[in-house]
């Protein structure tokens, strides 16, 4: 079981370049940075090409990222996020078409409709991903415990007949998970 109080960030910040944690940000940021490229109709042919420059930019900028209040990591992907199109934009020498602007200007008003649907995408993705990453440190039981009550919203009594443990069982699968959760995303998630 990988249970250390260093949350992914982190580890990151102190992880060389090859490590396995870049792998893992890898795996849980580049598939949502790519889907947002792709979102931007003229430039989705180069929407792999712009999630890798997203992403080299993450890597390079990750160990003076400070953290200063609930959602910055989010709003400081963004930020590079809006940056590198832009750049890309500009190093061809064109601009996005008016749509894809229009979009980008959108994503920057933290306060926007498109911002909060990109804070809640990003956080739905990530939790997913992180869910994946976390599972293998728990019992099977404990798992199952923790999804139908968690997250398929079925009462500790109607989980603890199922899976035929007692109800505080239950509630701690669905503490030690949270509490796993908590740790490996740290600032990945408010």
């Amino acid at each position: 079981m990988n249970m250390t109080s260093l949350s992914l960030l982190d580890r990151l910040k102190h992880a060389p370049p090859d490590a396995d944690e870049w792998r893992r940000l890898h795996d849980i940021y580049f598939p949502l940075i790519r889907s947002c490229m792709a979102s931007l109709t003229d430039l989705r042919d180069e929407a792999d090409d712009l999630a890798q420059d997203v992403f080299v930019v993450l890597i390079r900028e990750l160990p003076s990222f400070d953290r200063r209040r609930d959602g910055a990591f989010r709003a400081w992907l963004r930020r590079i996020t809006i940056n590198r199109v832009r750049a890309f934009c500009q190093s061809r020498q064109r601009r996005p078409v008016a749509a894809a602007d229009q979009l980008l200007s959108q994503l920057e008003d933290a306060n926007g409709d498109l911002a909060r649907q990109w804070d809640q995408d990003h956080d739905r993705h990530v939790f997913q991903k992180l869910l994946a990453v976390v599972q293998p440190d728990f019992e099977d039981k404990t798992w199952r415990a923790f999804n139908r009550f968690a997250l398929d919203g079925l009462s500790a009594a109607q989980v603890a007949e199922e899976l035929a443990m007692t109800e505080n069982a239950v509630l701690q699968a669905k503490f030690r998970v949270l509490k796993r959760l908590r740790e490996e995303a740290g600032e990945l998630l408010d």
